[in-house]
């Protein structure tokens, strides 16, 4: 098989498979039950029409049912369900004009397309809306009733967001709960297994999430979110601390101590169970079990005890640090059990009523504005969704073919930027669509059993519509494709008589919206090294921060939490890129090298970030900030050659300036804040120069066979 070859049938692969992590029963079933009930009373009320309208907006808004906060969650559902309701309106009101439902079209999926520069939520918005319109625009209602139709799509939108913080009362914390128990329990498995250094440090991209749940619109104040926002800090604090152990122990074993790092093992693994413990009791809403430290201290006792004899020789630097490393993190977990005694119970009453609102970290609109120039992808996408949802929804209009609107709602839902996620979204709709066609009309024409089968049915295809979750792309179809044909049938279109016209529809909505991608398609290979060089530009700023000795705890965790963006947006853009079927063997390449030593490089830093203040109290230490400064220079050249595609210029001597401070920490620990910190610094000063040194040889090499190949 071709590389091309093989490149699609990974991306076709990865669309079929199946990812329980995006799977949450509850909410399937909730969100089946907020679409299902406007049709139940519809029925028992003999208005079927309106039970429909309802339902499309609690589908609608059901995909806007993420985790958040419960404000944030009903701000993001109600404007989703507003959204629909006034498109639905709008396209009953221009329904019996052609030209006007097309031009209507034009306009909402022009914004829908630019949308995507929001992020999910704004994206998910701009589909609804579209998605309301097509199909109600295409449903036999008069122009007067376009008031009506809103507002009873309004109120399925509205219904769904009800059941959806109905808990609020009971545990009105509980999705920041949930949120931090997911998050100790990856820090568990990652002191059970911490990765190596040249990964990235473990739960970086749910440390983000988690944080972006805490500080989104708004929040309370009061004891239990005091608490959530200690544990959230010592979170952070306590993966550092687990990365620099994880990198220690390396070196103890690559020194011959296999004692000391059997034993610092050890002492992690403990520090796994009591993390775990911590994850059980936010998720349970009880206080934390003290036996489980038991073992855990019993673990730590002895690798302190073995790490700080004296009476060893050899290497004294290394078991410092490691016992200095192990100290911290045991107060940490001290810290931890405490707080989740409180944020598990959620304050019991004790919380206040005011709310604090945080400001975005972004601004939108200055967003959207950048990408209204014709270079950019986005401007381009939003000019393509507007033009085939509109134009195709004409053509269908003018040429009166039944169910024709599934092939602008096709569009609609598969076309993305890049042409890797338009190919693999069309590929597993049309596939999925066409089997949950098949699937719905045999289950409503061979076993006839009256509406109230039918409400069932659609029950059961919603819940597994919202339990397959966005990343389950062929279950998502099946289950879609079922829902809306049933949804159909009971508003009295026959789901037999037209399953060959909706597979074709689907069929032609999916060829358009990849031939579309293939016109001036987005590849990500075209941007992947510019997402690699602003990972190694925030790396740098990063570090910029770390050697500031007067640098405010706000800025690096903005630093941070920037380097954790960066990060997961490089390795996305690596991934999708190799899936591309003309991507380029050396920019993969290129990308992988970049990654692997920019993790080591961080794993490093980390080192530095945990004992910058002792060195800093202890009076500063000029071959330190020498070795950042020629840090700082070697990470300004790779960006630079990364984004100019040529080889890095202005290459400092990392390793001799790291010698300098290896001697010295060898003759005065003191001077980095005593032993241990020393020790720390030495590891940390070894792994940033080999992986600077590395990452430049490596562009040096590769840019010429990417400019080669461009």
């Amino acid at each position: 098989m071709t590389a091309r070859g093989a490149s699609l049938v990974a991306l076709l692969r990865d669309a079929a498979r199946l990812d329980r992590t995006q799977s949450d029963p509850a909410v399937a079933l909730r969100n089946a039950i907020g679409v299902v009930a406007p049709l139940i009373i519809a029925t028992l009320t003999g208005s079927v029409s309106a039970g429909l309208a309802s339902a499309i907006g609690a589908l609608q808004t059901c995909f806007a049912d993420r985790p958040g906060p419960y404000r944030l969650r009903i701000v993001r559902m109600l404007t989703t369900a507003a959204a629909a309701s006034i498109t639905s309106g709008l396209a009953v009101l221009a329904s019996r004009s052609d030209v006007a439902s097309a031009g209507l079209l034009v306009v909402l999926a022009f914004g829908a397309g630019l949308l995507i520069t929001g992020g999910p939520s704004a994206t998910q918005v701009g589909v609804a809306g579209v998605g309301a319109a097509i199909v109600l625009g295409h449903l036999p209602n008069p122009p007067s009733a376009a008031l009506h139709v809103g507002l009873l799509v309004l109120a399925g939108g509205a219904g769904q967001t009800l059941l959806a913080v109905a808990a609020w009362p009971l545990g009105r914390h509980r999705p920041e709960r949930l949120a931090l128990a997911g998050l100790y329990r990856e820090l568990a498995a990652a002191a059970r297994l911490p990765g190596r250094s040249d990964t990235s440090p473990a739960a970086g991209a749910t440390l983000t999430a988690v944080r972006q749940t805490f500080y989104g619109l708004g929040h309370d104040h009061g004891p239990s979110v005091e608490a959530y926002l200690v544990l959230l800090a010592e979170a952070e604090r306590i993966r550092r601390e687990i990365v620099v152990i994880a990198g220690l122990t390396e070196r103890l074993a690559a020194e011959g101590e296999a004692i000391d790092a059997g034993l610092t093992r050890a002492a992690l693994t403990g520090c796994g169970d009591v993390l775990d413990a911590v994850a059980r009791s936010l998720a349970e809403g009880r206080p934390i079990d003290p036996s489980v430290r038991t073992p855990a201290r019993n673990r730590m006792t002895a690798a302190l005890r073995r790490l700080e004899d004296e009476s060893l020789t050899g290497h004294v630097f290394t078991r410092r640090a490691a016992a200095a490393r192990l100290r911290a993190l045991a107060g940490q977990l001290r810290a931890v059990g405490e707080s989740s005694r409180v944020g598990a119970s959620e304050g019991r009453g004790l919380e206040g009523q005011d709310v604090r609102w945080a400001a975005r970290l972004r601004d939108p609109i200055e967003i959207l504005r950048a990408n209204l120039t014709p270079s950019s992808a986005v401007l381009r996408h939003a000019v393509r969704m507007a033009l085939l949802v509109g134009g195709s929804d004409l053509v269908v209009r003018l040429a009166g073919i039944g169910r024709g609107y599934w092939v602008p709602l096709t569009i609609l839902v598969v076309l993305r930027p890049d042409f890797a996620s338009t190919l693999q979204r069309s590929v597993m709709r049309t596939l999925g669509t066409i089997v949950g066609l098949l699937l719905a009309s045999g289950l409503v024409h061979w076993v006839p059993a009256g509406d109230g089968y039918q409400i069932a049915l659609i029950a059961l295809f919603c819940f597994g519509l919202r339990l397959a979750g966005p990343g389950n792309l062929a279950l998502s179809a099946v289950s879609l494709g079922g829902l809306v044909v049933i949804l159909l049938e009971l508003n009295g279109v026959a789901a037999h008589s037209t399953v060959l016209d909706r597979s074709v529809a689907t069929l032609v909505g999916g060829a358009l919206a990849i031939a579309a991608a293939l016109i001036r398609p987005a590849w990500e290979r075209e941007v992947m090294t510019t997402r690699l060089a602003t990972l190694v530009g925030v790396y740098r700023d990063y570090l910029a921060v770390i050697a500031d000795p007067a640098a405010e705890r706000e800025a690096l965790q903005r630093m941070r939490t920037a380097a954790r963006l960066a990060r997961s947006n490089a390795q996305a853009s690596v991934d999708r890129a190799r899936t591309e079927p003309v991507a380029v063997p050396a920019e993969i390449e290129l990308g992988r090298s970049v990654l692997a030593n920019s993790h080591r490089f961080v794993h490093a830093l980390l080192t530095v970030d945990s004992v910058r203040l002792r060195v800093r109290d202890a009076g500063g230490l000029a071959e330190l900030d020498e070795l950042l400064r020629l840090a700082g220079m070697a990470l300004e050249s790779a960006e630079e050659a990364l984004r100019s595609g040529q080889a890095p210029r202005n290459i400092p001597d990392l390793r001799a300036a790291q010698s300098r401070l290896v001697e010295v920490l060898k003759t005065a620990p003191e001077r980095a804040g005593g032993a241990e910190a020393a020790g720390a610094l030495v590891d940390a000063s070894d792994r940033m120069a080999n992986s600077l040194d590395t990452l430049l040889n490596e562009l040096r090499r590769s840019t010429t066979a990417v400019v080669e190949h461009a």
